[in-house]
Parts: structure tokens; sequence; C-alpha cells
């Protein structure tokens, strides 16, 4: 029998036995189901309830598109500039290739190893002779060799950590959804709040001219012998204190503005040019129901696929205890002294097949085992808190939108009483009834009642995209 032949059926006899090995080996367990990873996440007391606690809500599936719902082309476009030119988005981005590349590196340990070695070098010698007294010449040393090596995934030791890899990439990706979303959110709301403090500038310049009236009114009485000199004192006081809350509100004004200015990628040069006028409130958003809520939220389904993740390393731990077994084979052109001294042929080859059982290895296996144990149930626990979290910003933002809703009636109602007041207070004056200090008075009234007002409004706007960003619905 030649050497091919030989060649042909060793390398047939160790090719079927890793094929027999690989029909045998072990498939890769699949994580707990949705529903059951909620079950085991929560203590045994804690239930679900069908529909959400707060009253009145509507449970149709969430809508999507929230931004355009605010009929706003500024917001939606400083919002777009956020999502484009935010550094922290853009470096929550690469976080994604970088997860995928981490599959592609995990999954090629499965594939074989193929590597060639090339080697040339050149003996001389110094007039040494053999033994038959004849000087010895110059030698080549030269060799090409092709290997390759393939570990047989008998145990689903590397299918584990190509699918615990998976779930990390696909829990970034719910990671960096979330963050979009949670961007968005957050400059929408900068936006509102910019505005809201513009318009309580306003209000402030106005309050500051009316007080300024008053006093100058004050004065006038004063001279004629109409008030004493203690009104005189808190009119400039009432000025004082209304100039300083003026300063505290352009102060504020700038710091909101540099703030959103740093987020959509700017530098906070204050310059941003903000709405003059808070937006309406969008109608009541459909809320869908709380089990589809830990289908859709994206940081719920990061943590999900992280806790995934952890179970499917507890298995590949686990297979690490076990014998692996390896295929190896190379072959080429090698060939130096001795093999030209005996005239061997400088073409070789080799195929085997490896074993490595552990058999000590002072508990750095076990210990494996059991941090991917612990790791497994600290992912549960960061699921199950994360599920409950979840729960909370829905329930929380939907009570605080009924009572917000009651306090904004009550204080629309308050302005518009203020309102009548003044203008009968107008009247009264151009009648001759009173002096204009009653009216100067009733003006800081309805300006801090319209203050009350539009504070009321921006928390409902404030809580309404909470509360779109809670639900987990695509803008």
């Amino acid at each position: 029998m030649n050497a091919g032949s030989k060649f042909r059926k060793l390398a047939l006899g160790v090719g079927g036995t890793g094929v027999l090995l690989l029909f045998c080996a072990c498939a890769v367990k699949k994580p707990p189901s949705t529903t059951q990873a909620v079950k085991d996440s929560l203590p045994p007391t804690t239930s679900i309830p069908e529909q959400w606690t707060s009253t009145g809500v509507n449970p149709a599936p969430v809508e999507t598109g929230w931004l355009k719902s605010f009929n706003d082309p500024q917001m939606e476009a400083v919002v777009a500039e956020a999502l484009k030119n935010n550094l922290d988005l853009q470096a929550a981005a690469t976080r994604v290739p970088v997860a995928a590349n981490v599959v592609t590196e995990v999954h090629a340990q499965m594939m074989p190893i193929v590597s060639v070695v090339g080697e040339a070098k050149y003996l001389g010698r110094f007039r040494q002779k053999n033994a038959g007294g004849q000087t010895r010449g110059n030698f080549n040393a030269s060799s090409l060799l092709g290997g390759a090596s393939w570990e047989l995934d008998i145990w689903a030791k590397i299918r584990s950590q190509t699918a615990a890899a998976k779930q990390g990439l696909a829990a970034t990706e719910s990671d960096y959804r979330w963050a979009r979303m949670s961007l968005a959110a957050v400059t929408a709301r900068s936006w509102y709040l910019a505005t809201y403090t513009l318009v309580l500038q306003r209000y402030a310049q106005e309050n500051v001219a009316v007080n300024q009236q008053l006093l100058d009114v004050t004065i006038a009485q004063l001279q004629i012998g109409n008030v004493e000199q203690q009104q005189v004192d808190f009119a400039q006081a009432q000025l004082a204190q209304s100039r300083a809350q003026l300063a505290q509100v352009n102060n504020a004004y700038l710091k909101v503005v540099r703030g959103l200015e740093v987020l959509l990628g700017r530098y906070p040069a204050g310059e941003l040019k903000t709405a003059s006028a808070l937006a309406a409130l969008p109608p009541p958003v459909p809320a869908g129901l709380p089990s589809q809520l830990i289908e859709r939220r994206p940081d719920v389904l990061a943590a999900q696929n992280t806790f995934n993740a952890a179970f499917h390393l507890v298995q590949s731990a686990k297979a690490a205890r076990l014998p692996s077994f390896a295929l190896t084979g190379a072959g080429g052109y090698l060939t130096n002294e001795i093999y030209q001294d005996l005239k061997f042929r400088p073409w070789v080859w080799t195929v085997a097949g490896n074993m490595l059982a552990p058999l000590y290895t002072g508990g750095y296996l076990q210990a494996q085992v059991k941090i991917a144990n612990e790791n497994q149930k600290a992912a549960l626990a960061l699921y199950g808190q994360t599920v409950l979290q979840a729960f909370d910003d829905v329930e929380v933002t939907l009570t605080n939108e009924r009572y917000l809703k009651e306090q904004e009636q009550d204080a629309t109602e308050a302005l518009k009483s203020t309102e009548d007041a003044l203008k009968l207070g107008k009247v009264k004056y151009e009648v001759g009834q009173t002096d204009l200090s009653p009216v100067l008075q009733l003006e800081n009234v309805v300006l801090a009642t319209q203050t009350a007002d539009t504070y009321m409004h921006y928390e409902l706007i404030a809580n309404r995209i909470d509360l779109y960003l809670a639900l987990g619905g695509p803008f």
C-alpha cells in the first residue's frame, strides 16, 4: 500500500470520527420564554394585572410617531438635529458593530484554522571534513508547511458562547434604540422647557413694568398726602423683588438653551431661538396592555437579552469541564541536511485527532461555573427590576396626566376670574370710582395666575412626553 492510500484511509478515518462526534454533539439549550422569565424574575407574590390600574385608560394598541402629534415642526427639527449630531448617541452607535464583530469572533472558533508556515536558510561549513577526509560543502534548509486544526464543539461550548454573543448583540441594539428614544424625549422636553422659560421671561418683564408704574403712582400719592411712606417702601420692595425674579428667569433661560445646544452638538452660546408659545397638548393616547409593554420597550428587551446571554454562558462554562476533541492535519515541503544525507523525499504530511480532558485545574473550571450561575441570577433580578420600573413609569405618568389636567382646569378658571376682576377694575378706574393702584395690583395678580396656568400646561406637555417614552412607542 503506497503512502497516498495510507493518507487517504487515515484522513477518512479521522474525518469519519469527527462527523460521528458532530452527529452526537449536544444541542444548545433554549433560554426561558418571556412569560416564564418574567414569572421567574418577580417575587411569587407579584402579579401583573391584565389592565392598567390607572382609571380611564384606553387599552387600544400604542400609536407610533408621537413627535408629529404635537404639530410642532420646530420641535421636530430640533429633535432630528439631536439624533444626527449628539455625541453620546454617536458613541452608543459604535457599540452595535462592536457587538456584531464579537459574534463573528466567537463563531470563528467553530471554524477550522488554516495556516501556512515557511522557512528558508543557508548552512555553510568552515573546512570541515567527513570520515573519508572529504571537505563537506554548504547545505540549504527550507520548509513550506500548510496546516489545519478544527476543534469539535461536541458539548456545545462554542455554540453556547456564540448564542450568548448574539443575545449580547440584540441587547446592544435594543439599548441603542432606547438611547435614541430617550434622546428624542429629552430634547423635546428641553425644547418646551426653554419655550416655557421664555414665556416666564415675558411675564417677569411685564411684572417689572407694572411694579415700576405702581411705585410711580404711590410716590405721587405720597406727595399729595393720600398714602404714607410705608406704602412707598413696600412698592419699592415689590419692584426690587420683581427685578430679581427677572434676572433669575433670564439666567434660567440661558442655562436651558445652552443645555439644549449641547444636546444638539452645538457650542453652548445661548443663541438658539425658541418658540414664543407652548404647543397644544395632543389628544389622549392609548396605552395598550401591561403584557404588551414587556414586548415593546427596548430597555426591557435589552434586559431580557442580557439574561439570555447569561443563560447561554452557564452552559458554556459547564461544557468547559468536559473533554475537548480536535482534528489536526499538516502537509508540505520540508528539507534539511539530515534529509539530504538520508535522501528522504522533501514532501511530508500528517493527520491526527487530539483529546484534552481536564483532570485538575485547582478549582478554576468549577469557579467559572459558579460565577456564570451567579451572573445569571443577577441578570434575572435586573430583568425583573427593569420590568417593574417600566410598569411604574407608565402608571405614574398616566396618573399624573389625570391630576395635572384637573389642576390645569382649576388654574384656567382662576385665570379667567382674575382677568374678569381686572376688566372690572379698569372700568371703575375709567369712570373715576377708584385710582390706578388697585388696577395695577390686579395686573400683578393676573400675571401670577398666568404664570401658574402656563406652568401647568408645560407640566402636562412634559408628562405627556414621559408617557410616550414610558409606553415605548416609536417616535
